[in-house]
């Protein structure tokens, strides 16, 4: 009955706008230093007029301040910042709805007006003038004392409140001990001995920096080559040439690598389906239909704005075919095209990028 009475409602009502509405913003520097002037632009369209506002995360006067001149309301508003670390911005607006009802045979008109929102989680990041110069300048002496030094700066901001969710902070952590594991120390000497895990510490610190990118500074910046070459040593010597012969493949070895890839991506689905290769060539089945079902929901779910690495992509078509080579070994390939078609559906480069993933695109080539 409660069912039967929605529907009837549904019927007997019908809502529309005056016009589409939309509501969005853009800045013109989202990477700032304190006390910066930045300038905010609304775009919008469809709203009631007078009812936009805009607003900033923290507390106004102490956290930021708007420039002399802009309002909340105004359309565009210049806004400078005074606190160290994320901001989130939210712009807000009314509309008018008008819903058309029918009683007893007649139409009735209502306007009820609704708000809309733009709403960007750590939109902005603020950070101290010439804050990470010092680490920049360390690093680039390229001493193992340099690395060292910049290593515990790098590790004295993360510990700073204003820096914990700075991912510049986190990511010079990371690139340092990333250094120094390539050093080739001996840790049996008492200045090095701190730094006998510095892959692992650095893996842990890259995670962190990622989580904490939100809105993808670090994809844009000199950073991105770093987490490149960071990623694609675990493709390279890792994986290396031991996925072309399958009888000398050490499943339990690539599984435990696959684990920890999935902390230094924004994209776990592309090990995915090799971990689940994996855990069928390990004899755990059940685990392995579990997170087939869930890997191949998050590939239907995968959005245009999910942004792949070089490595992640290698390792994606990787993962496609390491699965299918299960499927054949047990005659279950009965439709590797459907699994081919998604993959490509999901990241379109794999078959763009002529010079790369030799193996997924002679199976792609044989589904057309």
């Amino acid at each position: 009955m409660k069912n039967l009475f929605l529907v009837s409602a549904l019927l007997l009502s019908s809502i529309t706008y005056s016009q589409v509405a939309k509501i969005s913003f853009t800045a013109e520097e989202r990477l700032i230093n304190v006390d910066d002037t930045v300038e905010l632009t609304a775009n919008v369209s469809g709203i009631v007029e007078g009812t936009l506002k805009w607003k900033i995360g923290g507390e106004e006067g102490k956290d930021w301040k708007f420039v002399k001149g802009s309002l909340p309301t105004d359309e565009v508003i210049k806004v400078y910042f005074k606190k160290i670390g994320p901001a989130n911005v939210t712009l807000s607006a009314k509309v008018e709805k008008i819903i058309t009802k029918k009683e007893n045979g007649k139409e009735k008109v209502e306007k009820i007006k609704e708000t809309i929102k733009c709403d960007k989680k750590n939109y902005f990041l603020v950070t101290e003038k010439g804050e990470y110069s010092e680490l920049n300048q360390l690093y680039a002496e390229g001493t193992v004392d340099s690395y060292i030094k910049l290593v515990k700066k790098a590790s004295k901001l993360t510990e700073n409140e204003k820096y914990a969710k700075d991912p510049f902070a986190y990511i010079w952590l990371s690139r340092g001990l990333y250094a120094i594991q390539g050093e080739n120390l001996d840790f049996s000497v008492g200045k090095y001995a701190a730094y006998k895990s510095a892959f692992q510490d650095a893996t842990a610190a890259l995670s962190k920096a990622l989580k904490n990118d939100k809105n993808g500074f670090l994809d844009h910046s000199k950073f991105s080559e770093f987490i490149f070459e960071f990623q694609n040593k675990y493709f390279t010597e890792v994986l290396g040439e031991q996925v072309d012969d399958t009888a000398k493949i050490d499943y339990t070895k690539i599984n435990s690598a696959l684990s920890k890839y999935v902390k230094i991506t924004k994209n776990p689905i592309c090990v995915k389906y090799f971990q689940i290769a994996c855990m069928y060539r390990l004899k755990d089945q059940a685990n392995a239909k579990i997170a087939l079902k869930e890997a191949d929901l998050q590939l239907t779910q995968l959005g245009d704005s999910a942004v792949f690495s070089e490595t992640d992509k290698l390792f994606f078509a990787r993962s496609i075919v390491e699965l299918l080579k299960y499927y054949e070994t047990k005659k279950q390939a009965n439709s590797p095209c459907d699994l081919l078609k998604r993959a490509v559906a999901a990241v379109p480069s794999l078959l763009e990028e002529q010079d790369k993933y030799e193996d997924f695109r002679e199976r792609y080539g044989n589904c057309d």
